[in-house]
Protein backbone atom coordinates (compact mmCIF):
# COMPACT_ATOMS: atom_id res chain seq x y z
CA UNK A 1 0.00 0.00 0.00
CA UNK A 2 2.88 2.17 0.87
CA UNK A 3 4.81 2.02 -2.61
CA UNK A 4 1.32 1.78 -3.91
CA UNK A 5 0.53 5.74 -2.50
CA UNK A 6 4.16 6.60 -3.27
CA UNK A 7 2.82 6.27 -7.79
CA UNK A 8 -0.85 7.15 -7.40
CA UNK A 9 -3.49 8.37 -5.07
CA UNK A 10 -6.63 6.77 -6.75
CA UNK A 11 -8.89 8.20 -4.49
CA UNK A 12 -7.96 11.48 -5.67
CA UNK A 13 -8.67 10.33 -9.36
CA UNK A 14 -11.60 8.51 -8.62
CA UNK A 15 -12.97 11.81 -7.29
CA UNK A 16 -11.35 13.82 -10.14
CA UNK A 17 -13.97 11.57 -12.39
CA UNK A 18 -17.08 11.75 -10.32
CA UNK A 19 -16.66 16.25 -10.47
CA UNK A 20 -16.10 15.58 -14.04
CA UNK A 21 -12.67 17.36 -13.81
CA UNK A 22 -9.86 16.77 -16.29
CA UNK A 23 -7.46 14.37 -14.65
CA UNK A 24 -4.08 14.64 -15.14
CA UNK A 25 -2.19 12.88 -18.42
CA UNK A 26 0.68 11.25 -15.71
CA UNK A 27 -2.66 9.93 -13.92
CA UNK A 28 -3.99 8.53 -16.92
CA UNK A 29 -0.98 7.37 -18.07
CA UNK A 30 -0.54 5.43 -15.22
CA UNK A 31 -3.46 3.44 -15.16
CA UNK A 32 -3.29 2.40 -18.56
CA UNK A 33 0.71 0.88 -17.66
CA UNK A 34 -0.84 -0.82 -14.77
CA UNK A 35 -3.57 -2.35 -17.09
CA UNK A 36 -1.23 -2.84 -20.18
CA UNK A 37 1.13 -4.70 -17.97
CA UNK A 38 -1.51 -6.31 -15.45
CA UNK A 39 0.26 -4.97 -12.36
CA UNK A 40 -3.01 -4.70 -10.25
CA UNK A 41 -4.38 -6.22 -8.16
CA UNK A 42 -0.98 -6.92 -7.11
CA UNK A 43 -0.30 -10.89 -6.83
CA UNK A 44 -0.24 -11.04 -2.52
CA UNK A 45 -4.65 -9.82 -3.38
CA UNK A 46 -5.65 -11.96 -6.07
CA UNK A 47 -4.00 -15.04 -4.27
CA UNK A 48 -6.90 -13.98 -1.62
CA UNK A 49 -9.50 -12.72 -3.58
CA UNK A 50 -9.99 -15.61 -6.61
CA UNK A 51 -10.88 -13.65 -9.57
CA UNK A 52 -9.99 -10.44 -8.73
CA UNK A 53 -7.91 -10.16 -11.94
CA UNK A 54 -9.28 -7.57 -14.45
CA UNK A 55 -10.75 -9.73 -17.51
CA UNK A 56 -10.19 -9.31 -21.25
CA UNK A 57 -13.75 -6.68 -20.98
CA UNK A 58 -12.76 -4.53 -18.12
CA UNK A 59 -9.67 -4.12 -19.54
CA UNK A 60 -11.12 -2.82 -22.64
CA UNK A 61 -12.92 -0.03 -20.78
CA UNK A 62 -9.49 1.02 -18.94
CA UNK A 63 -8.67 1.21 -22.29
CA UNK A 64 -11.40 2.80 -24.07
CA UNK A 65 -11.53 5.07 -20.80
CA UNK A 66 -7.86 6.72 -21.08
CA UNK A 67 -8.21 6.92 -24.78
CA UNK A 68 -11.18 9.29 -24.79
CA UNK A 69 -9.38 11.22 -22.11
CA UNK A 70 -5.98 11.28 -23.78
CA UNK A 71 -7.41 12.35 -27.19
CA UNK A 72 -9.23 15.10 -25.69
CA UNK A 73 -6.02 16.43 -23.85
CA UNK A 74 -4.20 16.03 -27.32
CA UNK A 75 -7.03 17.34 -29.32
CA UNK A 76 -7.17 20.27 -26.51
CA UNK A 77 -3.52 20.91 -27.06
CA UNK A 78 -3.19 20.79 -30.68
CA UNK A 79 -5.79 23.55 -30.82
CA UNK A 80 -4.20 25.79 -28.24
CA UNK A 81 -0.94 25.60 -30.48
CA UNK A 82 -2.70 25.49 -34.18
CA UNK A 83 -0.99 22.00 -34.53
CA UNK A 84 -2.96 19.17 -36.50
CA UNK A 85 -2.12 15.95 -34.29
CA UNK A 86 -1.55 12.75 -36.30
CA UNK A 87 -5.06 10.32 -35.93
CA UNK A 88 -2.27 7.13 -36.09
CA UNK A 89 -0.70 8.84 -32.37
CA UNK A 90 -3.43 10.57 -30.78
CA UNK A 91 -3.47 8.20 -28.31
CA UNK A 92 0.21 7.81 -27.87
CA UNK A 93 1.40 9.53 -23.79
CA UNK A 94 3.61 11.97 -25.70
CA UNK A 95 2.58 14.60 -28.32
CA UNK A 96 4.76 16.40 -30.78
CA UNK A 97 6.38 19.84 -29.96
CA UNK A 98 4.45 22.65 -31.63
CA UNK A 99 6.35 25.55 -33.81
CA UNK A 100 7.01 28.67 -31.38
CA UNK A 101 7.21 31.24 -34.19
CA UNK A 102 3.34 30.86 -34.69
CA UNK A 103 2.54 31.50 -30.77
CA UNK A 104 0.32 34.34 -30.04
CA UNK A 105 3.58 36.58 -28.37
CA UNK A 106 3.84 39.88 -28.06
CA UNK A 107 6.71 40.53 -30.24
CA UNK A 108 7.89 43.43 -28.42
CA UNK A 109 7.34 42.69 -24.76
CA UNK A 110 9.50 38.86 -25.92
CA UNK A 111 12.63 40.92 -27.41
CA UNK A 112 12.67 43.09 -24.02
CA UNK A 113 12.35 39.57 -22.62
CA UNK A 114 15.04 38.74 -24.58
CA UNK A 115 17.41 41.52 -23.31
CA UNK A 116 16.54 41.22 -19.62
CA UNK A 117 17.44 37.92 -19.43
CA UNK A 118 20.84 38.64 -20.29
CA UNK A 119 20.88 41.79 -18.42
CA UNK A 120 23.47 41.15 -14.86
CA UNK A 121 21.59 44.50 -13.23
CA UNK A 122 19.13 42.29 -12.21
CA UNK A 123 22.00 40.71 -9.78
CA UNK A 124 23.13 42.84 -7.26
CA UNK A 125 26.81 42.75 -8.26
CA UNK A 126 26.03 43.04 -12.42
CA UNK A 127 27.89 39.82 -12.50
CA UNK A 128 24.81 37.01 -13.14
CA UNK A 129 21.72 36.86 -15.65
CA UNK A 130 19.11 34.73 -16.15
CA UNK A 131 21.66 33.05 -19.04
CA UNK A 132 24.16 32.34 -16.49
CA UNK A 133 22.59 29.24 -15.17
CA UNK A 134 20.38 29.05 -17.79
CA UNK A 135 22.43 29.55 -21.35
CA UNK A 136 20.38 29.78 -24.60
CA UNK A 137 23.20 28.02 -26.36
CA UNK A 138 24.09 25.49 -24.03
CA UNK A 139 19.74 23.95 -23.98
CA UNK A 140 19.03 26.20 -21.57
CA UNK A 141 21.27 25.23 -18.38
CA UNK A 142 24.92 25.34 -17.57
CA UNK A 143 25.79 21.68 -17.40
CA UNK A 144 27.16 22.20 -14.25
CA UNK A 145 26.25 20.06 -11.01
CA UNK A 146 25.34 23.16 -9.37
CA UNK A 147 25.52 26.94 -10.59
CA UNK A 148 27.29 29.50 -9.58
CA UNK A 149 25.41 32.67 -8.25
CA UNK A 150 26.78 36.41 -7.16
CA UNK A 151 29.64 35.87 -4.59
CA UNK A 152 30.80 32.63 -6.48
CA UNK A 153 28.57 31.15 -4.28
CA UNK A 154 26.52 27.78 -5.40
CA UNK A 155 23.12 26.32 -4.84
CA UNK A 156 22.35 23.34 -4.04
CA UNK A 157 20.06 21.96 -6.96
CA UNK A 158 20.93 21.44 -10.05
CA UNK A 159 19.57 24.06 -12.74
CA UNK A 160 16.87 22.60 -14.98
CA UNK A 161 16.67 23.84 -19.09
CA UNK A 162 14.41 26.62 -19.54
CA UNK A 163 13.44 24.95 -22.66
CA UNK A 164 10.11 23.89 -23.12
CA UNK A 165 9.04 25.09 -19.48
CA UNK A 166 6.40 26.80 -20.99
CA UNK A 167 4.50 23.31 -20.37
CA UNK A 168 5.18 22.58 -16.96
CA UNK A 169 1.99 22.98 -14.29
CA UNK A 170 4.26 24.56 -11.94
CA UNK A 171 7.91 25.38 -11.88
CA UNK A 172 10.92 25.12 -10.16
CA UNK A 173 11.74 21.35 -9.09
CA UNK A 174 10.03 21.42 -6.37
CA UNK A 175 6.95 23.98 -7.60
CA UNK A 176 6.71 26.67 -6.00
CA UNK A 177 5.29 29.24 -8.72
CA UNK A 178 2.97 28.41 -10.91
CA UNK A 179 4.34 29.74 -14.30
CA UNK A 180 7.07 31.24 -15.93
CA UNK A 181 6.49 34.84 -14.65
CA UNK A 182 6.51 33.89 -11.28
CA UNK A 183 9.67 31.97 -11.90
CA UNK A 184 11.31 34.75 -13.21
CA UNK A 185 10.64 36.41 -9.95
CA UNK A 186 12.61 34.26 -8.07
CA UNK A 187 16.14 34.24 -8.32
CA UNK A 188 16.86 37.75 -8.67
CA UNK A 189 15.78 38.18 -4.79
CA UNK A 190 17.66 34.61 -3.95
CA UNK A 191 20.76 35.95 -1.50
CA UNK A 192 22.58 32.60 -3.62
CA UNK A 193 21.44 33.23 -7.17
CA UNK A 194 21.43 37.13 -7.70
CA UNK A 195 21.70 38.37 -4.55
CA UNK A 196 18.83 41.27 -4.15
CA UNK A 197 17.16 41.61 -1.10
CA UNK A 198 13.62 42.94 -3.02
CA UNK A 199 12.52 44.05 -6.28
CA UNK A 200 12.45 47.22 -5.73
CA UNK A 201 16.30 47.58 -5.82
CA UNK A 202 16.52 46.33 -9.42
CA UNK A 203 13.56 48.25 -10.46
CA UNK A 204 15.93 51.77 -9.05
CA UNK A 205 18.82 50.35 -11.15
CA UNK A 206 16.92 49.78 -14.14
CA UNK A 207 15.31 53.28 -13.61
CA UNK A 208 19.18 54.74 -13.90
CA UNK A 209 19.04 53.92 -17.61
CA UNK A 210 16.57 56.07 -19.74
CA UNK A 211 16.70 54.14 -22.72
CA UNK A 212 15.49 51.15 -20.66
CA UNK A 213 12.86 53.57 -19.06
CA UNK A 214 11.53 54.75 -21.73
CA UNK A 215 11.37 51.66 -23.47
CA UNK A 216 9.18 49.85 -20.63
CA UNK A 217 6.79 53.15 -21.15
CA UNK A 218 6.50 52.48 -24.77
CA UNK A 219 5.40 48.91 -23.86
CA UNK A 220 3.52 49.14 -20.39
CA UNK A 221 2.18 52.61 -20.23
CA UNK A 222 2.13 54.15 -16.90
CA UNK A 223 3.55 51.25 -15.18
CA UNK A 224 6.69 51.65 -16.17
CA UNK A 225 9.39 49.47 -14.99
CA UNK A 226 7.97 47.17 -11.99
CA UNK A 227 8.45 43.60 -10.97
CA UNK A 228 5.28 42.75 -12.94
CA UNK A 229 6.56 44.39 -16.25
CA UNK A 230 10.06 42.90 -15.69
CA UNK A 231 8.62 39.62 -14.90
CA UNK A 232 6.16 39.54 -17.70
CA UNK A 233 8.52 40.68 -20.28
CA UNK A 234 10.91 37.49 -19.46
CA UNK A 235 7.92 35.60 -19.28
CA UNK A 236 6.65 36.41 -22.90
CA UNK A 237 9.98 35.53 -24.33
CA UNK A 238 10.82 32.35 -22.72
CA UNK A 239 6.98 31.25 -23.92
CA UNK A 240 9.16 31.24 -27.51
CA UNK A 241 11.72 28.34 -25.97
CA UNK A 242 10.37 25.44 -27.67
CA UNK A 243 12.05 22.90 -29.44
CA UNK A 244 10.09 21.36 -32.51
CA UNK A 245 11.12 19.23 -35.55
CA UNK A 246 12.73 16.52 -33.34
CA UNK A 247 13.67 12.95 -34.75
CA UNK A 248 10.93 11.56 -32.37
CA UNK A 249 8.66 14.63 -33.13
CA UNK A 250 8.78 13.81 -36.80
CA UNK A 251 7.95 10.32 -36.14
CA UNK A 252 5.11 11.31 -34.16
CA UNK A 253 3.50 13.89 -37.21
CA UNK A 254 3.76 10.72 -39.41
CA UNK A 255 6.93 10.27 -40.96
CA UNK A 256 7.79 6.07 -40.27
CA UNK A 257 11.62 7.11 -41.43
CA UNK A 258 12.65 9.47 -39.28
CA UNK A 259 13.46 6.96 -36.78
CA UNK A 260 15.84 3.70 -36.63
CA UNK A 261 14.22 0.57 -35.33
CA UNK A 262 16.55 0.78 -32.68
CA UNK A 263 14.53 4.03 -31.91
CA UNK A 264 11.88 2.74 -31.99
CA UNK A 265 12.23 -0.21 -30.38
CA UNK A 266 13.83 1.95 -27.57
CA UNK A 267 10.39 3.80 -27.57
CA UNK A 268 8.34 1.16 -26.88
CA UNK A 269 11.06 0.24 -24.06
CA UNK A 270 10.63 3.16 -22.79
CA UNK A 271 6.71 3.19 -22.86
CA UNK A 272 6.76 -0.73 -21.55
CA UNK A 273 9.04 0.18 -18.18
CA UNK A 274 6.55 2.73 -17.06
CA UNK A 275 8.97 5.74 -18.21
CA UNK A 276 5.89 7.36 -20.12
CA UNK A 277 3.63 7.34 -17.15
CA UNK A 278 5.98 10.57 -16.00
CA UNK A 279 7.20 11.94 -18.71
CA UNK A 280 4.22 12.41 -20.52
CA UNK A 281 2.99 15.73 -22.55
CA UNK A 282 4.71 17.14 -25.77
CA UNK A 283 7.86 18.62 -22.97
CA UNK A 284 7.59 15.01 -21.52
CA UNK A 285 7.51 15.49 -18.23
CA UNK A 286 6.88 18.47 -16.02
CA UNK A 287 2.73 17.27 -15.69
CA UNK A 288 3.34 16.35 -12.28
CA UNK A 289 5.39 15.46 -9.43
CA UNK A 290 6.99 12.03 -8.33
CA UNK A 291 8.27 10.86 -5.64
CA UNK A 292 11.57 9.91 -6.15
CA UNK A 293 12.00 6.51 -4.74
CA UNK A 294 8.34 4.50 -5.78
CA UNK A 295 9.64 1.37 -5.66
CA UNK A 296 12.89 1.69 -3.35
CA UNK A 297 12.24 4.46 -0.41
CA UNK A 298 14.30 7.51 -1.43
CA UNK A 299 16.46 7.33 1.91
CA UNK A 300 18.56 4.45 -0.26
CA UNK A 301 19.12 6.86 -2.61
CA UNK A 302 20.80 9.45 -0.62
CA UNK A 303 22.63 7.10 1.83
CA UNK A 304 24.04 5.64 -1.44
CA UNK A 305 25.57 9.60 -2.45
CA UNK A 306 27.14 9.87 0.93
CA UNK A 307 26.52 13.26 1.51
CA UNK A 308 23.64 14.98 3.98
CA UNK A 309 20.28 16.31 2.85
CA UNK A 310 19.76 19.43 2.15
CA UNK A 311 16.64 21.58 1.87
CA UNK A 312 16.53 21.30 -1.93
CA UNK A 313 16.92 17.26 -1.56
CA UNK A 314 13.12 17.38 0.00
CA UNK A 315 11.26 18.28 -3.12
CA UNK A 316 7.63 19.49 -3.04
CA UNK A 317 7.36 18.93 0.41
CA UNK A 318 10.19 21.86 0.86
CA UNK A 319 7.32 24.41 -0.41
CA UNK A 320 4.02 22.73 0.82
CA UNK A 321 5.23 20.89 4.60
CA UNK A 322 2.94 18.52 3.68
CA UNK A 323 4.59 14.91 4.85
CA UNK A 324 3.24 12.90 1.45
CA UNK A 325 5.11 15.51 -0.37
CA UNK A 326 8.52 14.65 1.00
CA UNK A 327 10.98 13.55 -1.95
CA UNK A 328 8.10 14.48 -4.56
CA UNK A 329 10.15 16.31 -7.78
CA UNK A 330 8.58 18.15 -10.29
CA UNK A 331 9.22 15.08 -13.31
CA UNK A 332 12.36 17.17 -15.37
CA UNK A 333 11.16 17.39 -19.19
CA UNK A 334 13.31 15.20 -21.27
CA UNK A 335 13.58 17.30 -24.59
CA UNK A 336 17.13 17.52 -25.43
CA UNK A 337 17.86 15.85 -22.23
CA UNK A 338 20.89 13.69 -23.71
CA UNK A 339 22.30 17.43 -24.16
CA UNK A 340 21.58 18.39 -20.33
CA UNK A 341 23.94 16.83 -18.01
CA UNK A 342 24.72 16.12 -15.63
CA UNK A 343 21.40 14.66 -14.29
CA UNK A 344 19.42 14.17 -11.92
CA UNK A 345 18.34 17.42 -8.91
CA UNK A 346 21.34 16.65 -7.46
CA UNK A 347 23.27 16.33 -10.71
CA UNK A 348 25.33 13.31 -9.42
CA UNK A 349 24.79 11.08 -12.46
CA UNK A 350 27.64 12.29 -15.31
CA UNK A 351 26.55 9.78 -17.82
CA UNK A 352 22.20 9.04 -19.48
CA UNK A 353 23.13 5.59 -19.02
CA UNK A 354 23.84 5.60 -15.22
CA UNK A 355 20.58 7.73 -14.61
CA UNK A 356 18.39 5.75 -16.70
CA UNK A 357 20.07 2.68 -14.69
CA UNK A 358 18.86 4.76 -11.16
CA UNK A 359 15.77 5.31 -12.13
CA UNK A 360 14.70 1.53 -13.16
CA UNK A 361 15.48 0.79 -10.17
CA UNK A 362 13.72 3.04 -7.75
CA UNK A 363 11.24 3.68 -10.10
CA UNK A 364 10.25 0.68 -11.48
CA UNK A 365 9.77 -2.83 -10.92
CA UNK A 366 12.56 -3.59 -12.78
CA UNK A 367 15.77 -3.15 -10.91
CA UNK A 368 18.73 -4.15 -13.31
CA UNK A 369 17.68 -3.63 -16.83
CA UNK A 370 19.43 -5.16 -19.85
CA UNK A 371 22.51 -3.59 -21.01
CA UNK A 372 20.68 -3.80 -24.34
CA UNK A 373 17.29 -2.04 -22.94
CA UNK A 374 19.40 0.78 -21.57
CA UNK A 375 21.22 0.79 -24.44
CA UNK A 376 18.00 1.32 -26.82
CA UNK A 377 16.25 3.42 -24.59
CA UNK A 378 19.59 6.20 -24.25
CA UNK A 379 19.20 5.91 -28.35
CA UNK A 380 15.62 7.00 -28.01
CA UNK A 381 16.10 9.91 -25.23
CA UNK A 382 18.87 10.90 -28.26
CA UNK A 383 15.99 11.47 -30.76
CA UNK A 384 14.28 14.41 -28.35
CA UNK A 385 17.11 17.04 -29.53
CA UNK A 386 14.92 20.01 -31.11
CA UNK A 387 15.73 23.10 -33.03
CA UNK A 388 15.00 26.82 -31.94
CA UNK A 389 16.30 29.66 -33.45
CA UNK A 390 17.77 30.81 -29.79
CA UNK A 391 19.97 28.21 -29.67
CA UNK A 392 23.00 29.68 -31.21
CA UNK A 393 22.31 32.86 -29.65
CA UNK A 394 25.29 34.21 -27.27
CA UNK A 395 24.06 37.98 -26.51
CA UNK A 396 26.22 39.36 -29.22
CA UNK A 397 24.98 42.56 -31.03
CA UNK A 398 25.26 40.99 -34.37
CA UNK A 399 23.04 37.94 -32.88
CA UNK A 400 20.64 40.59 -31.85
CA UNK A 401 19.93 42.14 -34.97
CA UNK A 402 20.26 38.81 -36.89
CA UNK A 403 17.23 37.17 -34.06
CA UNK A 404 15.15 40.67 -34.39
CA UNK A 405 14.93 41.40 -38.18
Amino acid sequence: MTNGYRSIDLEKVVGQINRGETVNIADVAKLEQATLNNDMPVIQYTIVHWGSDLNSKEQQIVYDWVREKRSAHVKAFGNQYNMAINDNFINEPIMPLPDPTKFNVNNEKAMLGLDLYHDTRLSVDSTVSCASCHALDSVGQDNSRFSRGVGSQFGGISAPSVYNAVFNVQQFWNGREPDLQGQAGGPPVNLIEMGYENFDDIVAELSKDSAMVARFASIYGAEGITKNSITDAIAEFERLLVTPNSPFDKYLLGDKTALTSEEIQGYELFKKNYCATCHVGASMGGQSFEKLGTVLDAAIYYEERGTEQNGDDLGLFGFTGIEDDRYKFKVPNLRNVALTGPWMHDGTHVTLEDAVRTMFRFNTPTANPSDETVEKIVLFLNTLNGENQYMDYKNVPSNLDKLRQ
